[in-house]
């Protein structure tokens, strides 16, 4: 990789604060985010990066900003992780998008609530996350 950053497709919605996950086939997965200050947003989109064109994907159940994602391999579903509202309530809830059903489902509880965290696939299908802000308090686990 040459380090240089290529633009996009057009999307939808213009974001902030949202995530994405390159999906199995190449295409990547825009989660979330908010479009402005007062505006969560519930919807994704598939932005296909070789033909030049964005989709919509899943709409999640909850509107998320500052979530974390990470592709679950065995799959290829997406587990979005936690975020937060627009109202500032953080969020100890997931989601499972499939994009190829075009469907969200809720996922597993956190057991406490994370907004900007990270998260990452292990073996045995487990998900680390890490960090982020819960409460207003920098999470250190």
């Amino acid at each position: 990789a040459s380090g240089a950053s290529i633009p996009g497709p057009e999307m939808s919605y213009s974001r902030v604060s949202c995530c994405a996950v390159m999906l199995h086939d190449g295409r990547v997965l825009v989660i979330g985010g908010r479009n402005s200050i007062t505006k969560s947003l519930q919807t994704t989109e598939i932005l296909d990066l070789t033909r030049g064109t964005s989709s919509p994907g899943p709409e999640m159940d909850i509107a998320r900003r500052g979530a974390s994602a990470t592709l679950l391999q065995q799959d290829g579903a997406v587990l979005v992780i936690g975020g937060g509202c627009v109202d500032g309530t953080d969020l100890s809830t997931t989601e499972i998008l499939d994009v190829t059903k075009n469907t969200a489902s809720a996922g597993p509880e956190l057991g406490i609530p994370r907004y900007y965290c990270a998260a990452v696939e292990m073996p045995g299908d487990r998900i680390l996350v890490v960090g982020g802000i819960s409460n207003s308090t920098i999470v250190s686990t």
